[in-house]
């Protein structure tokens, strides 16, 4: 008997299934979806919803409301990744090449029913660090490429304080680095920075004012373009070839100023976050 011949409809059923799947891998890499079978999107938060200040044209991608009683492990480390570049030590992820005063640890990260708090506090998990604080970095699930990227947090108003939420390459190189929101020491004064390959740009120590209560801090990130936000009004903004083009992942973290000794008069301190989300952009 001879070999039944597949009819040509098959060919280009196979063929379309075919190109279906290379679009969708295309899509994943840009969009960083490193931890397949995860839900990306929190079910509490409005499909609809847009960045604070922008028009339609976003669609969301990812978002934590921080509505439950524990970390979504699935979304979030609570340390820094374990490599070489971060020289992390281990257990808590100290920063052993910036100095920082505190190791991080998950026990420092706690929920009040709407919000994640980070807590830094007169505690030692590591030999030789002093104390202990909270973060969490998007690394195990989530990076992207361009988009925008926005956090409703109430900062600590403390002069030893070191809030953050910024964005780091996933494939570990240094630099690029983004910090969207920084606070370095400024008490609520919060500065955006760039730091590039042959650059590095920005508010520095920082020059906006924010409110004592939460405040949502954005950065809109196309192809040679940043922009950052407070309270949806834009602060600052910077076009450069060089800007950054790829993936980049989610880093929120309450350290004390390195190299200083905290007084116990500003401990604990904490660093409460409603929210973390970020979209892409609807072409």
């Amino acid at each position: 008997m001879g070999v039944r011949k597949a009819p040509h409809k098959w060919f280009l059923v196979i063929g379309l299934v075919a190109l279906i799947s290379l679009i969708a891998g295309v899509v994943a890499v840009k969009w960083g979806r490193t931890s397949t079978g995860t839900a990306l999107i929190d079910g509490a938060t409005p499909r609809a919803v847009l960045p604070d200040g922008q028009s339609a044209g976003w669609k969301l991608a990812f978002s934590d409301e921080f509505n439950g009683s524990s970390l979504n492990r699935q979304k979030w480390d609570p340390w820094y990744p374990d490599t070489p570049f971060w020289n992390a030590t281990k257990p808590g992820g100290h920063l052993t090449n910036t100095g920082e005063p505190q190791a991080y640890d998950p026990s420092a990260i706690s929920f009040d029913g709407s919000n994640m708090l980070l807590t830094l506090r007169d505690q030692s998990t590591v030999s030789g660090i002093p104390y202990t604080s909270g973060m969490v970095t998007s690394y195990p699930s989530f990076s992207a490429t361009y988009g925008y990227f926005e956090a409703s947090i109430q900062l600590p108003r403390v002069q030893q304080s070191w809030p953050a939420f910024w964005m780091d390459p996933q494939d570990q190189s240094w630099p690029p680095e983004i910090d969207i929101m920084e606070s370095w020491g400024t008490g609520g004064i919060v500065g955006q920075n760039y730091h590039g390959t042959s650059s590095e740009v920005g508010t520095r120590t920082g020059s906006t004012a924010t409110n004592p209560g939460f405040n949502t801090f954005g950065l809109l990130w196309r192809a040679d373009y940043l922009a950052w936000y407070v309270n949806g009004k834009k602060v600052y903004e910077y076009s450069n070839p060089e800007i950054v083009n790829k993936n980049m992942y989610i880093i929120c973290n309450l350290a004390g100023i390195h190299g200083a000794k905290l007084p116990a008069s500003v401990l604990p301190m904490t660093m409460k976050v409603d929210y973390i989300r970020a979209w892409q952009a609807i072409e």
